[in-house]
């Protein structure tokens, strides 16, 4: 089988940093559903990008822009940062699939404490 049939789309990752220890898990989950695995974490190295010169703010660009490239955006887990993303994500039309309960014990208690800055963004889906 070749690589092209494994890998149909790419997929945005949208991790928060609370589970980067499951950066592999969710790139293997993408890579087994056939698609490939753009993942922020691996593409934006914190210590170069976030923690580095560019900053939070310039990173969260750069990440909105990676979201762009996409051929989908997928969301594992909730933070300021993935609802920034989502809100992109949404503004821009890229399909957007959920799975939150999978990925992230902590999902609902993280919303209710962001979801009115974000404007509900949550509220479109059947969750």
């Amino acid at each position: 089988m070749s690589l092209k049939a494994i890998m149909s789309k790419l997929i945005y990752c949208a991790t928060p940093a609370r589970l980067i220890i499951k950066k592999k898990e969710i790139m293997d989950f993408v890579t087994n559903q056939g698609h490939g695995p753009f993942h922020p974490f691996q593409a934006f190295e914190y210590e170069r990008f976030e923690g580095g010169a560019p900053g939070r703010e310039k990173t969260l660009e750069f990440c909105e822009r990676a979201v762009e490239m996409c051929d989908e955006f997928w969301l594992f887990g909730i933070s300021n940062g993935t609802l920034r993303e989502l809100v992109h994500a949404q503004k821009i039309k890229k399909p957007v699939k959920i799975f939150l309960d999978d990925f992230d014990s902590e999902w609902k208690q993280n919303y209710e404490l962001l979801k009115v800055q974000y404007k509900n963004p949550l509220s479109i889906y059947n969750i």
